[in-house]
């Protein structure tokens, strides 16, 4: 694939690259104008419009909530803050211990501790999701009740696995999905798996508006208080559809309000881009079978595929170096840079997804030597859906070319 005569950027050379692989998708224009109106109308805060049928925020949520297939779904201020929600919901109370990712971004291990409770970290097999023997021997071990699992990246572990564990051990299940819309397990979305499901709207995600968060749940007590902890008082829950109105009023005044809420111009955002999920993950998928299919043969790259079960939102590629040192990885990560195509390696240079740097939490000096060793030569490419089978192709180019170069110093 590699045409010898092109003289790479590091010898000289120009790079082929015309596009940027990790460009953030824009805002539609039916979002934008929905954006502009409220603000222009002076209407941004959520619980503004008279009725909930006037509330973007309001209609965000039910349209998302019929898009996965729950009951409940409350907009929040970033995945985040739906994850410290679903923690207070569920009773966490400091000291408490919460079963967690060692593979994750730090999101994840800041939320338990925003909680101040303490994570016990899960190990992660070859493909990069939880491992569910030793969850099973962490919950044992520890006896936590409550477990928050990552679909890092959209890698989904066995959940026929995981959820024998939740059951044998009675679990309470959140799920942290910010990196896995429109992904199933045998035909079930992710998300709809435990009690609490909570996505992201950063801009990097599969629904994009710079920040915010969406928690769901088929739970009338979890939506009633997310609602609340969020921050609606007095009686401002009338503006969202579908609560309890005697869960509302009896919990009114018991659960604190932490400012967490989505705001109309996010939610303007958002409104057009669910009907458009299932086009954007068409292409992803097209796009990494394509980028598959002409760089796993390399003797330098790993592939782990998922398991037969999932279908998956594919928006980024993750690969494992093989048989380079770390010198030569860095290398080659420095050189794909200088080519135009930015990557990271998971377990290098303080990357914020290596538990080891978690040095806020007592959980960062563990060993966990499956963990270490799936992340230490993982590569992180971004995919985003404005890219083609033709930009693709040089991709795989591009990679050849530059591993050739490695592999001759």
């Amino acid at each position: 694939m590699r045409d010898d005569s092109r003289r790479l950027v590091i010898d000289g050379g120009q790079s082929i690259v015309d596009f940027d692989n990790k460009a953030f998708k824009p805002i539609p224009q039916e979002g934008i104008d929905l954006a502009v109106s409220a603000m222009s109308r002076g209407v941004m805060y959520r619980y503004q419009p008279k009725q909930k049928e006037l509330s973007l925020t309001a209609k965000l949520e039910r349209s998302f909530s019929q898009y996965i297939g729950v009951k409940h779904t409350v907009g929040t201020n970033s995945c985040g803050s739906a994850m410290y929600i679903a923690l207070n919901v569920v009773g966490v109370q400091p000291g408490d211990k919460i079963l967690t990712n060692a593979f994750t971004f730090h999101a994840v291990p800041s939320v338990i501790h925003h909680a101040r409770a303490v994570p016990v970290l899960v190990e992660s097999n070859r493909e990069w999701a939880m491992d569910a023997e030793d969850l099973d021997k962490k919950a044992t071990e520890t006896g936590a009740k409550i477990l928050l699992m990552s679909y890092m990246r959209g890698h989904v572990p066995d959940m026929d696995a995981v959820m024998a564990v939740v059951k044998k051990h009675n679990l309470i299940f959140i799920e942290d999905c910010a990196h896995a819309y429109a992904t199933l397990w045998n035909g079930q979305m992710l998300g709809t798996f435990g009690e609490i499901g909570c996505f992201s709207t950063q801009s990097s995600k599969g629904l994009s508006a710079g920040e915010g968060g969406l928690y769901i749940t088929n739970n009338d007590e979890y939506a009633a208080k997310a609602v609340l902890y969020a921050g609606s008082y007095e009686r401002l829950w009338t503006k969202h559809f579908d609560l309890d109105a005697e869960l509302m009023n009896r919990l009114q005044n018991q659960i604190p309000g932490y400012s967490m809420r989505m705001q109309e111009v996010t939610a303007a955002m958002l409104t057009p881009q669910i009907e458009r999920l299932e086009y954007i993950k068409n292409t992803h998928v097209e796009n990494w079978n394509l980028l598959h299919s002409l760089i796993d043969g390399h003797a330098n790259i790993e592939i782990p595929m998922p398991l037969p079960q999932v279908d998956s939102f594919c928006d980024t590629m993750q690969f494992h170096l093989v048989g380079l040192s770390r010198e030569k990885a860095d290398q080659f990560i420095d050189v794909m840079k200088m080519e135009g195509i930015p990557m990271q390696i998971f377990g290098a240079k303080r990357n914020a997804r290596d538990y080891r740097q978690w040095e806020y939490v007592e959980a960062h000096k563990e060993e966990l030597g499956e963990t270490i060793a799936n992340i230490e030569f993982a590569c992180d490419l971004s995919l985003q859906p404005h890219l083609t089978l033709e930009n693709m192709r040089t991709i795989a180019q591009v990679f050849h070319e530059v591993l050739a170069y490695i592999n001759a110093q």
